[in-house]
């Protein structure tokens, strides 16, 4: 812990150097500002760089929004004078963008406001282990958040669910018993709400098209399985439910051949056959193949998804859950099919699962001419109702069955030292491969039905395209135009979803979503710190990358303090496009008079030897043929090495190589 706060204090220092170089006058404000600093880390500890800042960080976002500063009574915010509300900590910094009233300024310092997050906001994201006592905080609000959720209908826990059930769990929203007004949207205007997104669902729904598993990519993805266990072969299926064979038959889609298949499930009947003495008919394993699938003595239990704590930030973990490796493989098809039919349809417009950038632009418009409201969600994945997904979808059976077919209906997890399993209300967890896409539709189907409502447009192809540039998803990132914000967080509410105001804004010039932090146009983004260099490969990369985020900013004390810290390497300056491990540099200096030069006669090069980060993968024979189901899944490069096996985790090597000479200057 003390290696992390010192540090951080000596990066401040440095911080604070490069802000002198900025604001030469302020030089004395910054010595005080370093003496205060020290001063509350010696009295508050960590807590004061990884929590303190940051919520001095979130406040001052608010006030950017309000436009005026007000007292906030956190840790290191003392009001300068009783006259003046203006922190004491980095007082020259404030009173560049307020007043010292507290109101903001007409034309505030767009480089300070970028200065002060950086430095409240460098710790945020240290590299902490937030302790148990924070992870069954945030375990027990987990549990509290699905308990308070509504039950799922007969549907979603059905093994093989029929026609009747099918449609009793999707009556459309205007007909729904458990979607209802909290008194946050005026009666009339909420029937019309829900009359609009029933259309709009529907043609959602509809635009995706069918959803047939053969047509799209079956994959394993880079997460661990419920299963658990590093020599796990994930392509190896034991268990394979009735719901499950219902939308993904085993034989299909869970072998590379049918004989594969048919050596696997004679293996498994024998054995049932001599575990139970006799062949018994109508229950016997014979009979139990005829429907075509494999089944294993796991066949009775049910699959259950694994509550796993990781870090996210010193005040609380990221809670997540690793999927029943059947599930994983029958969720990455679906996540296919989402991609490549939201890419090629209308639909793009709105939601780009893989590309951020149509948020991040909104994102600028908005604090520019303040037209547009960012909003984000709290615990979004948590709070999507089964009851939601199933009337969003229910023009689409065949999808909402494969939808309800891999959906893990039990979570085990541990808090305060003991076990449980309980029955889930939410529609998944995050970990599953089909959260996002599914959240993501979800929330474009109420925020497009909000704008049309609010400006009492008709439900039409047409009127939807023309909110185009209007309206963005990316997961719980919402972006909406300012007159329609009102009715959709009373709407999101209403479905039991949680608007995080905190972290919301329609006012003023600053907006932030999917990592984009803007004020009037320009980005204010801070550089985050994670933990100081420990001579390992990982801590390397991540010292190198932090060093080059701060010398892009102009940071380059910052940099040089970072770069000081690694020991035993010393980095080649290179070109700021370039892709070799090393220091960026606008101007960079020839590698030649630094590091070691030779002439390659076999590449006819000139080489450097400079450190250089490798991924190497180890990977456990496997000696079956399920191997060949996993080369025609990864289908690799024929001119690019492959390896069969089960992979453990990949290992970073740090080595010096020798490098390519013109790949180190411009």
């Amino acid at each position: 812990m003390k290696s992390y706060v010192w540090e951080l204090v000596r990066l401040y220092a440095a911080l604070l150097q490069d802000y002198t170089y900025a604001y030469p006058t302020l030089r004395v404000e910054f010595e005080k500002d370093f003496a205060r600093l020290h001063h509350l880390v010696v009295s508050r500890g960590v807590h004061f760089l990884v929590d303190d800042l940051p919520a001095l960080a979130k406040h001052l976002d608010r006030c950017l929004a309000s436009c005026e500063y007000k007292l906030s009574g956190l840790p290191g915010a003392c009001r300068y004078s009783n006259r003046v509300p203006i922190p004491k900590l980095f007082r020259g910094l404030y009173l560049l963008v307020f007043a010292e009233d507290g109101v903001l300024k007409e034309e505030p310092d767009v480089q300070a406001i970028l200065l002060l997050r950086q430095i409240l906001l460098l710790g945020k994201k240290a590299r902490l282990d937030c302790g148990p006592e924070k992870t069954d905080c945030e375990i027990s609000k987990f549990l509290s958040t699905d308990h308070d959720l509504p039950t799922p209908e007969r549907f979603w826990s059905a093994e093989i669910p029929t026609e009747a059930e099918l449609d009793e769990a999707t009556p459309g929203f205007r007909q729904s018993k458990v979607v209802q007004n909290q008194s946050l949207v005026p009666e009339r205007e909420w029937s019309i709400l829900l009359s609009n997104l029933d259309k709009v669902s529907g043609i959602l729904a509809t635009t995706l098209g069918e959803y047939n598993p053969s047509e799209w990519r079956f994959r394993h993805g880079p997460g661990v399985t419920s299963e658990g266990g590093r020599w796990r072969n994930k392509y190896q299926f034991d268990r394979w439910s009735d719901r499950l064979e219902s939308m993904f038959a085993l034989a299909d889609y869970g072998y590379h051949s049918w004989p594969s298949w048919a050596e696997r499930a004679s293996a498994i009947a024998e054995t049932e056959w001599q575990k139970s003495g006799s062949t018994l008919i109508g229950n016997s394993p014979v009979s139990r193949l005829s429907a075509g699938r494999a089944v294993s003595h796991w066949e009775e239990d049910e699959p259950c998804s694994r509550l796993i704590a990781v870090p996210k930030s010193f005040s609380k973990p990221r809670l997540i859950a690793a999927e029943p490796g059947e599930h994983q493989w029958c969720q990455q098809n679906c996540w296919h099919f989402f991609c490549n039919r939201v890419r090629s349809s209308w639909i793009e417009k709105f939601v780009r699962f893989r590309d951020q950038t149509l948020n991040q632009e909104l994102c600028r418009k908005g604090s520019r001419d303040g037209s547009l409201a960012t909003l984000d969600l709290s615990e979004a994945s948590d709070r999507v109702t089964c009851h939601v997904v199933a009337q969003v979808f229910r023009r689409n059976p065949r999808l909402l069955k494969s939808l309800q077919a891999f959906r893990t209906r039990r979570l085990a997890y541990t808090l305060r030292g003991e076990s449980s399993v309980i029955e889930l209300n939410k529609f998944t967890t995050m970990g599953s491969s089909v959260t996002f896409p599914v959240e993501s539709l979800v929330f474009l189907a109420v925020c497009i039905t909000c704008v049309l409502t609010a400006r009492k447009m008709r439900v039409t192809p047409e009127n939807i395209l023309s909110l185009a540039g209007e309206v963005a998803v990316y997961g719980d990132d919402i972006i909406v135009p300012v007159e329609s914000r009102v009715l959709l967080i009373g709407a999101l509410e209403n479905l039991f979803l949680k608007v995080n105001l905190a972290k919301s804004f329609w006012t003023g010039k600053f907006r932030e979503s999917c990592g984009v932090d803007s004020y009037d146009g320009v980005n204010v983004s801070p550089v985050y710190w994670k933990a100081p260099y420990e001579a390992k490969p990982e801590s390397f990369a991540s010292t190198v990358d932090t060093m080059n985020n701060l010398y892009k900013r102009f940071l380059v004390a910052s940099a040089d303090h970072l770069a000081s810290t690694i020991h035993g390497y010393k980095l080649p300056n290179v070109p700021i496009d370039s892709g070799v491990c090393g220091r960026m540099a606008f101007v960079p200096r020839d590698p030649a008079k630094t590091h070691k030069v030779r002439w390659n006669p076999e590449l006819q090069r000139r080489e450097c030897l400079v450190p250089t980060l490798r991924s190497r993968q180890e990977h456990t024979p496997i000696d079956d043929d399920t191997a060949l189901l996993k080369f025609f899944t990864e289908q690799p490069d024929p001119y690019t090495y492959w390896e069969s096996g089960v992979p453990q985790r990949p290992q970073l090597k740090l080595k010096l190589r020798w490098v390519n000479h013109d790949e180190l200057t411009p």
